[in-house]
């Protein structure tokens, strides 16, 4: 399965910003009675867009913090004390989640005995205490039987937590925080879920970042459905030349979404090499996509390696600029298609409708190619 990279979470965590409006001042003001404590890091999304890391001197505890954004948006906050040294995966359990709002907001604790901050002066904060105390209890468990890592966490787990946050996101169809947090469930969640969240939410929110990528979302899945005219797409291959979908019309064509660093996906290759050699010459290609525009090299390599030269193959075509505006990206394919899952297959009939989705049932796949190309 598809588990999205750090950059990209900290992306659609963050990304509740809604550009084109003049950026509002917030101030954070702390006093915290902690005499080791030496300096205290935010990184967070401005109003425009840019990734913003501050890092400011605690002296005798007290620390401001201050920029521009448009409307509650989550921020990663971290106290340091001094001669602590901490390793990425103690950072990470260090750092707080918090909203900062515009307007002024104070701290005046590090945090409480159930490990969450107050920040007086947001009220998205509190929202994000309660939502966290009402999943505290299986987050926990979760935490503690995968050692941080989401992968191995137990699937019963993992679909009480879905639902219990779902619940809350339907009750608070105002906050910004449920729309923002519906971002890490996108996944868990069917289709019909994901509309009834969104016709349930206020028109402000609908508005917000966080509300128009849902919306992308419901129509990439609607988009990437079995009967749905597949999405069309002109892009350069991996030698630089155009690939169109169109110019398969006729064919059988087979969509492999994959990405070098997905195991399953890599596993995979010999029978998507076997399906090629039985149906080439029966109207059937195989055009890859992958998931590595940020490792154009290792993508290079890994179709080498994996001998899939003979497949047509581009990249997805993400870019996180327009990702964390908010921006609709045409050229990026797992959008136009609704993929949230890594490895997915979509089979696409001689005149151009998708009449088959997978994810990595290679029996299901197999007997639907056996069925229509005779």
């Amino acid at each position: 399965m598809k588990i999205r990279n750090l950059l990209i979470t900290f992306f659609s965590a963050l990304s509740t910003i809604c550009f084109g409006q003049a950026g509002k001042s917030f101030s954070v003001h702390g006093q915290i009675t902690n005499p080791k404590l030496d300096s205290v890091s935010m990184l967070y999304i401005n109003d425009q867009g840019k990734i913003i890391r501050q890092i400011i001197p605690a002296e005798n505890g007290k620390f401001d913090i201050a920029g521009t954004i448009n409307q509650p948006t989550m921020a990663y906050l971290l106290f340091m004390h001094k001669g602590e040294k901490l390793n990425k995966r103690e950072a990470e359990i260090k750092t707080n989640k918090v909203y900062i709002e515009p307007g002024e907001m104070t701290i005046n604790a590090e945090e409480d005995r159930q490990g969450y901050v107050t920040v007086k002066g947001s009220k998205s904060q509190i929202e994000w205490n309660d939502l966290k105390s009402k999943t505290r209890p299986i987050q926990s468990a979760l935490d503690s039987l995968s050692n941080g890592d989401a992968r191995k966490a137990p699937a019963l787990l993992r679909e009480q937590l879905a639902k219990i946050n779902y619940a809350y996101f339907i009750g608070h169809p105002g906050s910004y925080v449920a729309a923002n947090q519906v971002t890490y469930f996108m996944s868990s969640y069917s289709l019909d879920s994901l509309k009834r969240l969104y016709d349930n939410y206020l028109p402000e929110i609908k508005e917000s970042i966080d509300g128009k990528r849902l919306a992308a979302t419901i129509k990439g899945r609607t988009a990437g459905l079995p009967g749905t005219m597949a999405f069309q797409f002109t892009v350069k291959d991996k030698d630089g030349k155009d690939l169109a979908l169109a110019d398969f019309k006729g064919k059988y064509v087979l969509l492999d979404f994959w990405a070098t660093w997905c195991v399953p996906c890599r596993k995979s290759m010999p029978h998507m090499i076997g399906l090629y050699q039985k149906y080439k010459a029966k109207n059937f290609d195989v055009i890859g996509i992958g998931d590595d525009d940020n490792r154009v090299k290792e993508w290079m390599d890994a179709i080498e390696h994996d001998g899939i030269g003979m497949f047509h193959h581009t990249l997805r075509g993400v870019n996180m600029e327009m990702f964390r505006k908010g921006i609709p990206n045409p050229r990026d394919l797992d959008e136009g298609y609704g993929i949230r899952a890594l490895p997915t297959l979509i089979l696409i009939d001689p005149a151009g409708k998708i009449i088959g989705r997978f994810s990595g049932n290679e029996e299901e796949l197999d007997t639907m190619l056996a069925s229509v190309i005779k």
